[in-house]
């Protein structure tokens, strides 16, 4: 009796090792997912891990390679983490009763702005006896954006006020297009789009269209990451000029003025037209451009100049433009003088190489001086410093790319020689 007892439990773990062995990971199903796609740097989010057995037979032993985010942050004790060149290792091994399904959640958080992505995991299997594995892999393409932080620096303040100044000074010099309250010659200094071809026929001479006396203020922002005439990219000015963008936008949605975004930033995923961004105000507007940010790589999808070419065909009236870019240079002074006398507009420009370290100099400030060059071309139009010497700083309009002392963020407001 007692030997039949034996050959039966015999008989009863081969069966059993004959079946955890027959295509048991073909049952296995995971996935792992954050519970949000796009976070501020640092903030916590959950990683949420699904591992479900399908068969109606237990896996006695199922072990778990998962590969995370090389920079994430993991909150929890106890986790066997290994950190590879390019992932996070996290290692666990379960059990798993028929039909289970098994969710884990874990804290996490990323430290800085970009594009993370959650590769899947390998998954090994053992038998009943525990004398053979068999290994599988679950790729997955889940991702996760971090916004850039918004810039520590807010020594940029002063653009946005002179700004938001010469638009109100200026509120009953600009003309509305949408209300026309006749006809006059042309000068040449309209735009060709404003000319009426059949007053100009009835005249014989070229006529413009004549608009009312009102405005609302919009501003069109340019950022370009082409740090053109060095041998390569710039990553710590790039990540700059990504969180002064950043800070443009807080302070225009604080105003409640609507503005248009551009770039020649590639981004990684897809993203649509993100390149060009049309003219709106609000959340949703505001975290389309966070995200591309987010997204955003250290190489440019076209130079500079084609930057401004499209800048120049986008030009809406009563537009101001904000250039937020990595160096300034003679070649983009050019440009954005030529952008002026097309558009008709003011160019405002930000560059993250003049504002790099200057917070001490800054914070010796009391004041803010503002000053024309004669010679626009060779010292950068007008200048508007922050600092003890902000006036004498700007009243010379030299650019700190130029050799003089750096002033935060070498806020310029450029006009046309």
């Amino acid at each position: 009796m007692l030997l039949l007892f034996f050959l039966f439990i015999i008989i009863a773990a081969l069966l059993l090792q004959k079946a955890s062995l027959k295509d048991q990971l073909l049952y296995i199903s995971y996935d792992c997912r954050p519970d949000r796609f796009q976070v501020e740097p640092g903030q916590a989010f959950t990683i949420v891990t699904t591992v479900t057995n399908k068969r109606r037979l237990p896996v006695f032993f199922l072990g778990l390679e998962e590969h995370l985010p090389a920079d994430a942050a993991i909150e929890g004790e106890g986790l066997a983490i290994r950190r590879e060149d390019d992932y996070l290792r996290l290692t666990n091994t379960v059990f798993l009763m028929p039909k289970e399904v098994l969710t884990r959640s874990i804290k996490a958080s990323l430290p800085k702005r970009g594009r993370y992505l959650f590769r899947g995991a390998y998954i090994y299997a053992g038998d009943f006896l525990g004398l053979e594995e068999r290994y599988t892999s679950f790729p997955l393409t889940r991702e996760i954006v971090v916004y850039p932080a918004p810039s520590k620096e807010r020594y940029f303040y002063p653009v946005i006020g002179s700004l938001f100044g010469e638009q109100s000074a200026r509120r009953f010099l600009l003309e509305d297009p949408i209300l026309s309250s006749g006809f006059r010659e042309y000068t040449g200094r309209e735009p060709q789009r404003y000319i009426s071809w059949p007053q100009s026929l009835a005249r014989g001479r070229l006529m413009v269209r004549q608009f009312d006396h009102t405005q609302d203020l919009s501003v069109a922002i340019l950022l370009n990451t082409d740090c053109g005439g060095y041998d390569r990219q710039e990553p710590t000015l790039i990540e700059e000029a990504f969180s002064m963008t950043r800070s443009v936008c807080e302070v225009l949605e604080e105003k409640k003025v609507r503005y248009s975004f551009l770039t020649n930033a590639s981004t990684a995923g897809a993203t649509g037209q993100w390149s060009y961004v049309a003219s709106g105000l609000g959340p949703r507007h505001f975290f389309t451009i966070m995200e591309g940010l987010g997204r955003a790589t250290y190489d440019y999808g076209e130079p500079c100049g084609s930057l401004f070419y499209r800048a120049e065909k986008r030009t809406e009236h009563s537009q101001a433009f904000i250039v937020v870019t990595t160096r300034w240079t003679q070649s983009l002074q050019a440009m954005i003088q030529r952008l002026e006398v097309v558009s008709g507009c003011t160019v405002y420009l930000l560059d993250a190489w003049s504002g790099a370290g200057a917070s001490a100099t800054a914070a010796a400030g009391v004041g803010v001086g503002v000053g024309v060059s004669a010679d626009a071309t060779t010292n950068a139009g007008a200048g508007v410093g922050v600092g003890a010497s902000a006036g004498a700083t700007a009243a010379t309009g030299v650019s700190p790319a130029a050799g003089a002392s750096r002033e935060p963020y070498a806020v310029r407001e450029v006009e046309s020689a």
